[in-house]
């Protein structure tokens, strides 16, 4: 089904071939196979017992969640109205994971619940989420419907700061960017701080791009990195923007296919943002 893991960044090293198979089994909970293919897995599982705080729900799901952004979510399936339920009823953070080609990465980012705008009688949920922390799994466990996993959490490498040159020049170009575009939106109120240390993010949070350059993104250890890849990002949108000869349309379908509302960021399917 899935033969290899689709992303080079994070701490694979030799255990990659490792990291492959858990990626295989959650690429099976993500298409809905879990039962069918539950054998394949059991090297991997651990008989934890489900109060121990290490273990977090996991939610695979076809875009990239970052750290301090906003993202609706429609809860339906069974398994997931679990596990928002049990989130709710523990306060709990759950853990979203990028589905691209069919394979799950291991390297994601946890959500916490910040509003349940509406419930169904079915047991259906509109939420709203925000980005938090970083992680890896290590290890899965499936002794619930839900898949969950231990998370190894990640920092940023604290040497590996912007330079106030490249703080200056993001904050400009985002700026103009949103006035180009008329970027509207709750995710980033204004200018995010210049101070902030993970400034990249909230930059890019209002800003549609491709899954796999989001991921590439995610999975940076260094601040100083991340910007500058968000700057260059920028700087390229606002060029497109510029050369266009109808300033009232956008030039670009990363901008229109995003669509901004009182409820937080919808985001479609953008069409490029490469990597470097």
């Amino acid at each position: 089904m899935i033969g290899h893991f689709p992303y080079t960044g994070g701490r694979f090293g030799g255990q990659l071939m490792e990291r492959r198979r858990i990626v295989r089994v959650l690429a099976m909970s993500g298409a809905g196979l879990w039962t069918q293919q539950r054998f394949r897995a059991a090297p991997l599982l651990q008989a934890q017992d489900a109060s121990r705080p290490e273990l977090l729900p996991l939610f695979p799901l076809d875009l990239v969640l970052l750290p301090h952004t906003n993202l609706p979510l429609h809860i339906f399936e069974p398994r997931y109205k679990e596990m928002i339920g049990d989130c709710l009823r523990n306060g709990w953070e759950f853990g979203m994971l990028a589905v691209h080609d069919q394979s799950v990465t291991a390297f994601g980012c946890t959500a916490s619940i910040t509003k349940v705008l509406e419930r169904f009688p079915d047991g259906r949920m509109n939420i709203i989420v925000r980005g938090q922390r970083r992680f890896e799994i290590s290890e899965l466990n499936d002794q619930k419907s839900y898949l969950r996993g231990t998370p190894e959490f990640v920092d940023d490498d604290p040497a590996e700061l912007p330079s106030s040159d490249l703080l200056e020049r993001s904050m400009a170009l985002y700026s103009r960017l949103k006035e180009l575009a008329k970027i509207e939106t709750q995710v980033i109120q204004d200018v995010p701080r210049s101070t902030d240390t993970q400034l990249s993010y909230r930059l890019i949070a209002g800003v549609p791009a491709e899954l796999t350059w989001l991921q590439h993104l995610l999975e940076l250890r260094s601040e100083r990195k991340r910007l500058e890849l968000v700057a260059d990002y920028l700087e390229e949108l606002i060029e497109e923007f510029e050369s266009a000869p109808n300033k009232q349309r956008a030039p670009s379908q990363r901008i229109a296919a995003v669509t901004f509302s009182s409820r937080g960021l919808r985001p479609s399917r953008p069409s490029r943002g490469s990597l470097p």
